[in-house]
């Protein structure tokens, strides 16, 4: 299969971080008839992501003729551009996770970019510095959100507030999707079935 024809939802593609397997329990598409099933795969899926942090300190030593043969040229951007998206993603999820506060997840999230920023800069002949600030509020009820939505549009939402509207069970799945449906005009309507569908399965995984 030709890069510009593989997608992060092809299962079967090679084996990275996460095997066959691992994709398919982790996209519902595989189910266990016991719990303990269930259990290991989690277990092996955990492993493979602790020893995979390890071994980007070892990729340092990766030369520059295979780092550009993984990530230049127009192709291989386009074919990694949601695995970029999703990689700062869940680094950023483990840091909040590994810290006891937001002052040090800030303090440790400067410290890292700062470290990686001047180092790969360096190499393209930059001195660079980094200065970054979070401004952080908490987030309304759901039905506040979408009473707002409703009002104001959807930019007068973030992306964190859409996210909440689409996964939170305090607001009725099919006035959403009526909703979604009469300002977006899409080709293919947006089913309530389908919000509940990802409801459910956003809440089998999330923290509990």
């Amino acid at each position: 299969m030709a890069d510009s024809e593989v997608t992060a939802y092809d299962v079967n593609r090679p084996r990275g971080i996460l095997s066959t397997e691992d994709r398919k329990f982790l996209l519902g598409e595989t189910e266990y008839s016991t719990s303990a099933g269930a259990r290991r795969r989690r277990q092996k899926i955990r492993e493979r992501v602790t020893h995979a942090m390890l071994d980007f300190q070892i990729l340092e030593h990766l030369e520059g003729r295979d780092r550009n043969q993984i990530f230049e040229g127009a192709d291989r951007r386009d074919l990694l551009a949601s695995g970029f998206s999703g990689s700062f993603f869940f680094l950023y999820d483990a840091l909040a996770r590994s810290r006891e506060d937001t002052e040090h997840i800030d303090m440790n999230l400067e410290a890292y970019l700062s470290q990686a920023i001047e180092h790969v800069e360096k190499t393209r002949g930059y001195r660079a510095t980094l200065d970054i600030e979070i401004h952080r509020e908490q987030l309304s009820e759901p039905e506040e959100i979408f009473e707002r939505l409703k009002q104001d549009g959807f930019m007068s939402l973030n992306a964190a507030e859409l996210d909440t509207l689409w996964f939170s069970e305090e607001v009725d799945a099919a006035a959403f999707a009526s909703f979604l449906n009469q300002e977006l005009n899409a080709d293919e309507d947006i089913r309530a079935l389908d919000i509940e569908k990802e409801r459910d399965w956003y809440n089998k995984f999330k923290d509990e």
